[in-house]
């Protein structure tokens, strides 16, 4: 019951969220953000019976996986305030976490035992750490393709007057590099643990499993964003693209790689 009136708060935040945009309503603004906080704290509670009930840290299977990415995506927009003060990037945070959450909604809920390799306590760490490395990299997805609407509103003034509420570019250029460094630094952390736990389970630390290389290609497109940021002054719509580009990435690495070999050590999104 918890999950489902989960869902229904993300529902109405969304819906708040656009009526907010497309409106311009004040009132919808009071009801977006209250909205997003209830569902938070409700599937926050939910994952915490999940894992008292499980026994282990519910982040084994595709309910679990798509379910824990849309809370913690919400969590970072609501605990970041440089994120939260500008209440229009929620009209791109809460459709990313609504979609997550319905996928969840029609996947296996069952608890069922863990396999051996997912009896460490490597599980919670190395996919906690993934799943918010993910979270940062959404956020500076969702600065970067708003940074290039307000770019283009710019330029056509006349036409596109709906991204004028948007949060200015020099304001969205500092989203977009503070989002995308802390989710390189734990995507970094992912990859480190993820060969330490692989080096225990396998005895090998790096197998090149699909996920593995999608995890490394995600990090250098990052890794190649701050070089040419700092580097080739990519402070613009190219530093933009590029992050876009990574959120790409980002997708493959967490449901592509799992798609493309369901026998392959990692295939845990949607059985093996």
């Amino acid at each position: 019951i918890l999950f489902f009136l989960a869902v229904v708060c993300y529902a109405i935040s969304t819906v708040a969220y656009v009526a907010c945009w497309i409106g311009s309503s004040r009132r919808s603004e009071r009801i977006a953000q209250p909205a997003l906080l209830a569902a938070v704290v409700l599937h926050g509670l939910a994952i915490v019976l999940r894992w008292i009930e499980a026994g282990y840290a519910p982040l084994s299977n595709g309910f679990e996986a798509f379910s824990f990415y849309a809370w913690g995506l919400c969590l970072a927009y609501l605990l970041i305030p440089s994120l939260r003060r500008h209440a229009l990037l929620g009209v791109f945070v809460t459709p990313l976490a609504l979609l997550s959450i319905l996928v969840a909604s029609v996947l296996p809920k069952r608890i069922e035992p863990l396999v051996p390799v997912l009896q460490s306590h490597w599980l919670p760490v190395h996919v906690g750490i993934s799943f918010a490395a993910y979270a940062m990299f959404t956020l500076a997805f969702v600065a970067a393709v708003t940074y290039l609407l307000q770019l283009r509103a710019l330029e056509r003034p006349g036409q596109w007057s709906w991204a004028r509420q948007l949060p200015s570019l020099e304001t969205l250029e500092t989203v977009q590099r503070r989002t995308a460094l802390v989710g390189l630094v734990l995507m970094t952390g992912a990859l480190i643990s993820g060969s330490l736990w692989a080096e225990k389970a396998w005895g090998i630390v790096w197998p090149w499993e699909p996920q593995q290389v999608a995890s490394l290609v995600t990090w250098l497109i990052y890794a190649l964003y701050f070089f040419a940021r700092h580097n080739l002054g990519w402070r613009d719509q190219r530093g933009a693209w590029l992050l876009v580009g990574g959120f790409v990435s980002v997708i493959l690495t967490f449901v592509g790689a799992d798609l493309i070999m369901l026998d392959s050590r990692h295939s845990f999104l949607f059985g093996s």
